[in-house]
């Protein structure tokens, strides 16, 4: 694993959290107040209603995750993989961490209610910043509570905590859930038995900035927490550029030895030898990256 990949890898995880944003932008700017779904499409309320309180109550209890991962990302000519491990705790933290063969830590990224870090171990710098002062993150509604959501397999409805008191919100076909949210539509699909969710897409359309797109595909399902819990995760990040076709970025976290630890520190210490960068510098890496 080289420098230029190990540089190749932190820039392209925190694009991961720039094209998530960029998938509901100018959500603020385009969506309608009380934008609500046409009545011919609004479909079997109370049975929704049920489904979602039921996919709740079989959602893994454990406040805790800890796995191994092959953590793989792709964008135009770009195609790595590298070792690593995610560690989650309920309400407070979603990190994943970066080790070619597993030996030493050489990148982190990690989302915590309050903020983001993007921690490059190889050149001694970092980017922290809270979800209020990144612009496209306020105002696109992009909160540490609908990432947990995703990385959890677990439905959620914007801005509401308790997802029982939003469940009249959700409509039901078949195994897809759907939710209109403004110009957002988040659509799960279940198994068969509605007992977990096997795919997750956020689709954004704008007439002035096109179609944008969030997929969050599950699969290889084991057992966890005496409930079942994806061990694979691959996500697909579309959005419109200015000229030509949409950027494309994709990621999959497969996830081995599940364990509900709780046996590690949540924060996340910053050595004063770390040079922090801003975003704009970070943004301007990215867009080198073909």
């Amino acid at each position: 694993m080289t420098r230029h990949h190990i540089r190749t890898i932190a820039c392209l995880a925190l694009m991961l959290l720039l094209a998530a944003c960029g998938s509901k932008k100018n959500v603020v700017a385009d969506s309608k107040p009380g934008t609500t779904t046409p009545a011919s499409t609004a479909i079997k309320h109370t049975d929704a209603a049920a489904i979602v309180k039921q996919m709740a109550a079989q959602a893994p209890e454990a406040t805790n995750l800890v796995a191994s991962i092959d953590f793989n990302i792709r964008t135009g000519k770009k195609d790595i993989t590298v070792d690593g491990k995610i560690s989650m705790r309920r309400d407070q933290v979603i990190r994943i961490q970066l080790s070619p063969l597993g030996l030493v830590e050489v990148g982190r990224i990690e989302f915590t209610p309050d903020s983001v870090l993007i921690l490059d171990r190889m050149h001694k710098q970092y980017l922290k910043s809270s979800y209020q002062q990144v612009s496209f993150l306020k105002n696109n509604g992009i909160d540490f509570r609908t990432l947990q959501a995703f990385f959890w397999n677990r439905l959620f409805a914007p801005g509401e905590p308790d997802i029982a008191k939003a469940a009249t919100q959700f409509q039901l076909d078949g195994n897809n859930i759907s939710l209109q949210s403004g110009r957002i539509n988040y659509r799960w699909t279940t198994d068969a038995t509605h007992d977990h969710i096997t795919a997750a897409t956020a689709t954004y359309n704008s007439q002035s900035h096109g179609q944008s797109s969030l997929q969050w595909a599950y699969a290889d399902f084991r057992p966890f927490a005496g409930k079942q819990f994806p061990a694979r995760h691959d996500m697909k990040i579309s959005v419109p550029q200015a000229k030509g076709a949409a950027k494309e970025l994709a990621v999959t976290v497969k996830m081995k030895n599940l364990k509900a630890d709780s046996s590690w520190d949540t924060t996340t210490k910053v050595s004063s030898k770390y040079k922090p960068v801003e975003l704009k510098d970070v943004i301007n890496q990215i867009m080198k990256l073909q």
